[in-house]
C-alpha cells in the first residue's frame, strides 16, 4: 500500500508541474511584447484620483496619567495583580504606559484605556527605544479610539 501513495503522489507532482513560459525571451524581446500588448488594450480611464476621508480625532485621554517606560527585560511577564503568584497576563513591550499607582513594590501598567496589569517596580526602568537611532523621548498622550495607548516619540 505504501508503495502505491508513493507512484500516486510522483505521478500527482509530475501531472501538476506547470512548465516555465518566457524563459528563452531576452529582456528587449519582453519589452516588445509588453509594448504590443500595450498597444491591443489601448489606454484606461481610471478617473480622478480618491482623495481620502479626513481622519477624525480618533484621540482621548487617559482614564489616569500614565508615564512612558521600559521593562529591564524583554521577558519581564505582566500579572493580574500585585502579586508574583497572580495570574500573568501578558508579557511587557519595549514601552509601558505605567502609571503612578504603587502598592508593596509594585507599579500599575495600562494595557489599554481599561484593562491594567502590574510588574515589579524593579523591573521597570527609563524608556529606551528598540533601535539606538531612534529618538529617546517617548510620551503616552492618549488612548485611540481602538483603545490602545497611544504614544507619541517626539524628538530631542
Amino acid at each position: 500500500m505504501n508503495g502505491y501513495i508513493r507512484i500516486a503522489a510522483a505521478i500527482g507532482v509530475l501531472g501538476f508541474s506547470t512548465p516555465a513560459f518566457a524563459q528563452h525571451l531576452s529582456a528587449t524581446d519582453l519589452d516588445r511584447l509588453s509594448q504590443e500588448r500595450q498597444e491591443d488594450i489601448g489606454t484606461r480611464n481610471w478617473g480622478p484620483p480618491v482623495n481620502p476621508p479626513a481622519q477624525a480625532s480618533t484621540e482621548k485621554p487617559l482614564p489616569m496619567p500614565a508615564t512612558c517606560m521600559s521593562p529591564a527585560s524583554e521577558t519581564s511577564p505582566l500579572y493580574a495583580a500585585p502579586n508574583v503568584h497572580a495570574r500573568k497576563v501578558g508579557q511587557a513591550g519595549f514601552q509601558l504606559a505605567v502609571t503612578d499607582n504603587e502598592v508593596k513594590g509594585w507599579r500599575q501598567v495600562l494595557l489599554n484605556g481599561i484593562h491594567t496589569a502590574w510588574i515589579p517596580s524593579s523591573e521597570l526602568g527609563p524608556y529606551k527605544p528598540l533601535n539606538p537611532e531612534h529618538p529617546v523621548g517617548c510620551v503616552v498622550t492618549g488612548e485611540r479610539a481602538d483603545g490602545t495607548v497611544l504614544f507619541t516619540h517626539p524628538d530631542q
